[in-house]
């Protein structure tokens, strides 16, 4: 894209917004436009540093939770505690065009992945089956995405091989706690012949269980922003466990 294409992409966003602030209803035309592209637009809006997270505060007298680190696009179509999300979105729009306007090359950053190139041989690192679901969404700096689609990779790998030996369908960190037990292991890591191999066996099981309730949970129940280096330190554990899983002692 040039930047006049993106230029011109913003404004007709921006035309969208001011159209649905204007009216109480949701036009399908509105909704259609706004939907395929509001992820050009978040792009647009990452490169050029405009894209601000929000915290989100009830009005004092009615009181209500407060929503921390929230991506104005979640907010789209209901915004919370009467916040005028297509204002303030029409604001930042504005000053991102101002901001291309005035940096001919923009349309080179936005078309080039730095993250892609500044972090491309940690791919070789990372197990298959983790780069399968998150390498796209780091590249497309959807960081907080990349894990939770890691840790629900991990979690369906465990799943299938418990539900293949048990017929019992668990989930997260009970999961985890069935397959990796040391006193009767789904998935056997190490001897169990020897306290060191119950000890590593112990271990990897609490790690798992570990994984799914202060790293999956969280971004799976909650909105969060991390940053890219946070994302690809816990996509290496993630891949860690994986290699584990493939290295597992296979009993008859």
């Amino acid at each position: 894209m040039t930047n006049k294409e993106i230029i011109k992409l913003l404004k007709e966003y921006r035309n969208y917004l001011l159209k649905i602030k204007s009216s109480p209803f949701f036009d399908e035309e509105s909704r259609d436009f706004l939907n395929k592209n509001r992820f050009a637009v978040q792009r647009i809006l990452i490169k050029a540093g405009t894209l601000r997270y929000l915290d989100v505060a009830p009005p004092a007298m009615t009181g209500g939770y407060l929503l921390r680190n929230v991506n104005p696009f979640d907010l789209l179509f209901d915004p919370p505690y009467g916040l005028d999300i297509y204002g303030y979105l029409s604001d930042v729009i504005m000053q991102t065009i101002g901001i291309i306007e005035q940096e001919p090359g923009f349309s080179d950053k936005f078309e080039s992945n730095n993250s892609e190139k500044i972090y491309s041989d940690i791919w070789t690192l990372i197990h298959p089956s983790i780069s399968e679901v998150s390498r796209n969404r780091i590249k497309d700096g959807y960081y907080a995405d990349a894990v939770e689609a890691a840790c629900k990779a991990l979690n369906s790998r465990v799943k299938n091989i418990v539900l293949d030996n048990t017929s019992e369908e668990l989930d997260g960190a009970n999961l985890m706690r069935k397959a990796f037990s040391p006193e009767h292991p789904i998935i056997c890591v190490a001897p169990l012949s020897s306290k060191t191999g119950k000890d590593t066996q112990r271990g990897y099981m609490d790690i798992f269980a570990g994984v799914m309730s202060g790293i999956r949970n969280p971004k799976a129940h909650e909105i969060e922003i991390i940053s890219i280096d946070d994302a690809l330190r816990i996509l290496v554990i993630l891949s860690h466990l994986m290699f584990i899983i493939d290295q597992r002692i296979i009993t008859e």
